[in-house]
């Protein structure tokens, strides 16, 4: 549960910047870091979220994985100390911006 919501709090992070201004740029159609749950259901795999008008925020593709299959949970299993998991876990690509240059982790705030 624990990975589970710390992915997802990033995936929430990544919109809410997306939402209040997007001072990184990114380009909504090339988020790449996909929410997570710790149940397979093919319907969510691939779906069309934050429809429902302008306080919803923008609409795009996005998708949900299993837990145990994210980059978090892979991470966690490979750092060798708190500095090396905070290292990859800033390391992760969450988006890229409309220029293609990738958005960090780190860089979300």
């Amino acid at each position: 549960h624990a990975i589970t919501s710390a992915h997802n709090l990033l995936a929430a992070m990544l919109d809410n910047h997306i939402y209040w201004g997007n001072a990184l740029d990114i380009d909504i159609r090339r988020v790449a870091f996909r929410r997570v749950m710790d149940m397979n259901d093919r319907a969510l795999r691939e779906i069309v979220c934050s429809l429902g008008g302008v306080a919803n925020g923008f609409p795009r593709e996005a998708g949900f994985d299993i837990t145990v299959a994210s980059e978090v949970m892979a991470i966690l299993c490979l750092a060798n100390d708190l500095d090396d998991l905070e290292k990859r876990l800033g390391d992760i690509i969450v988006a890229y911006r409309r220029d293609r240059t990738p958005v960090y982790c780190r860089d979300i705030k």
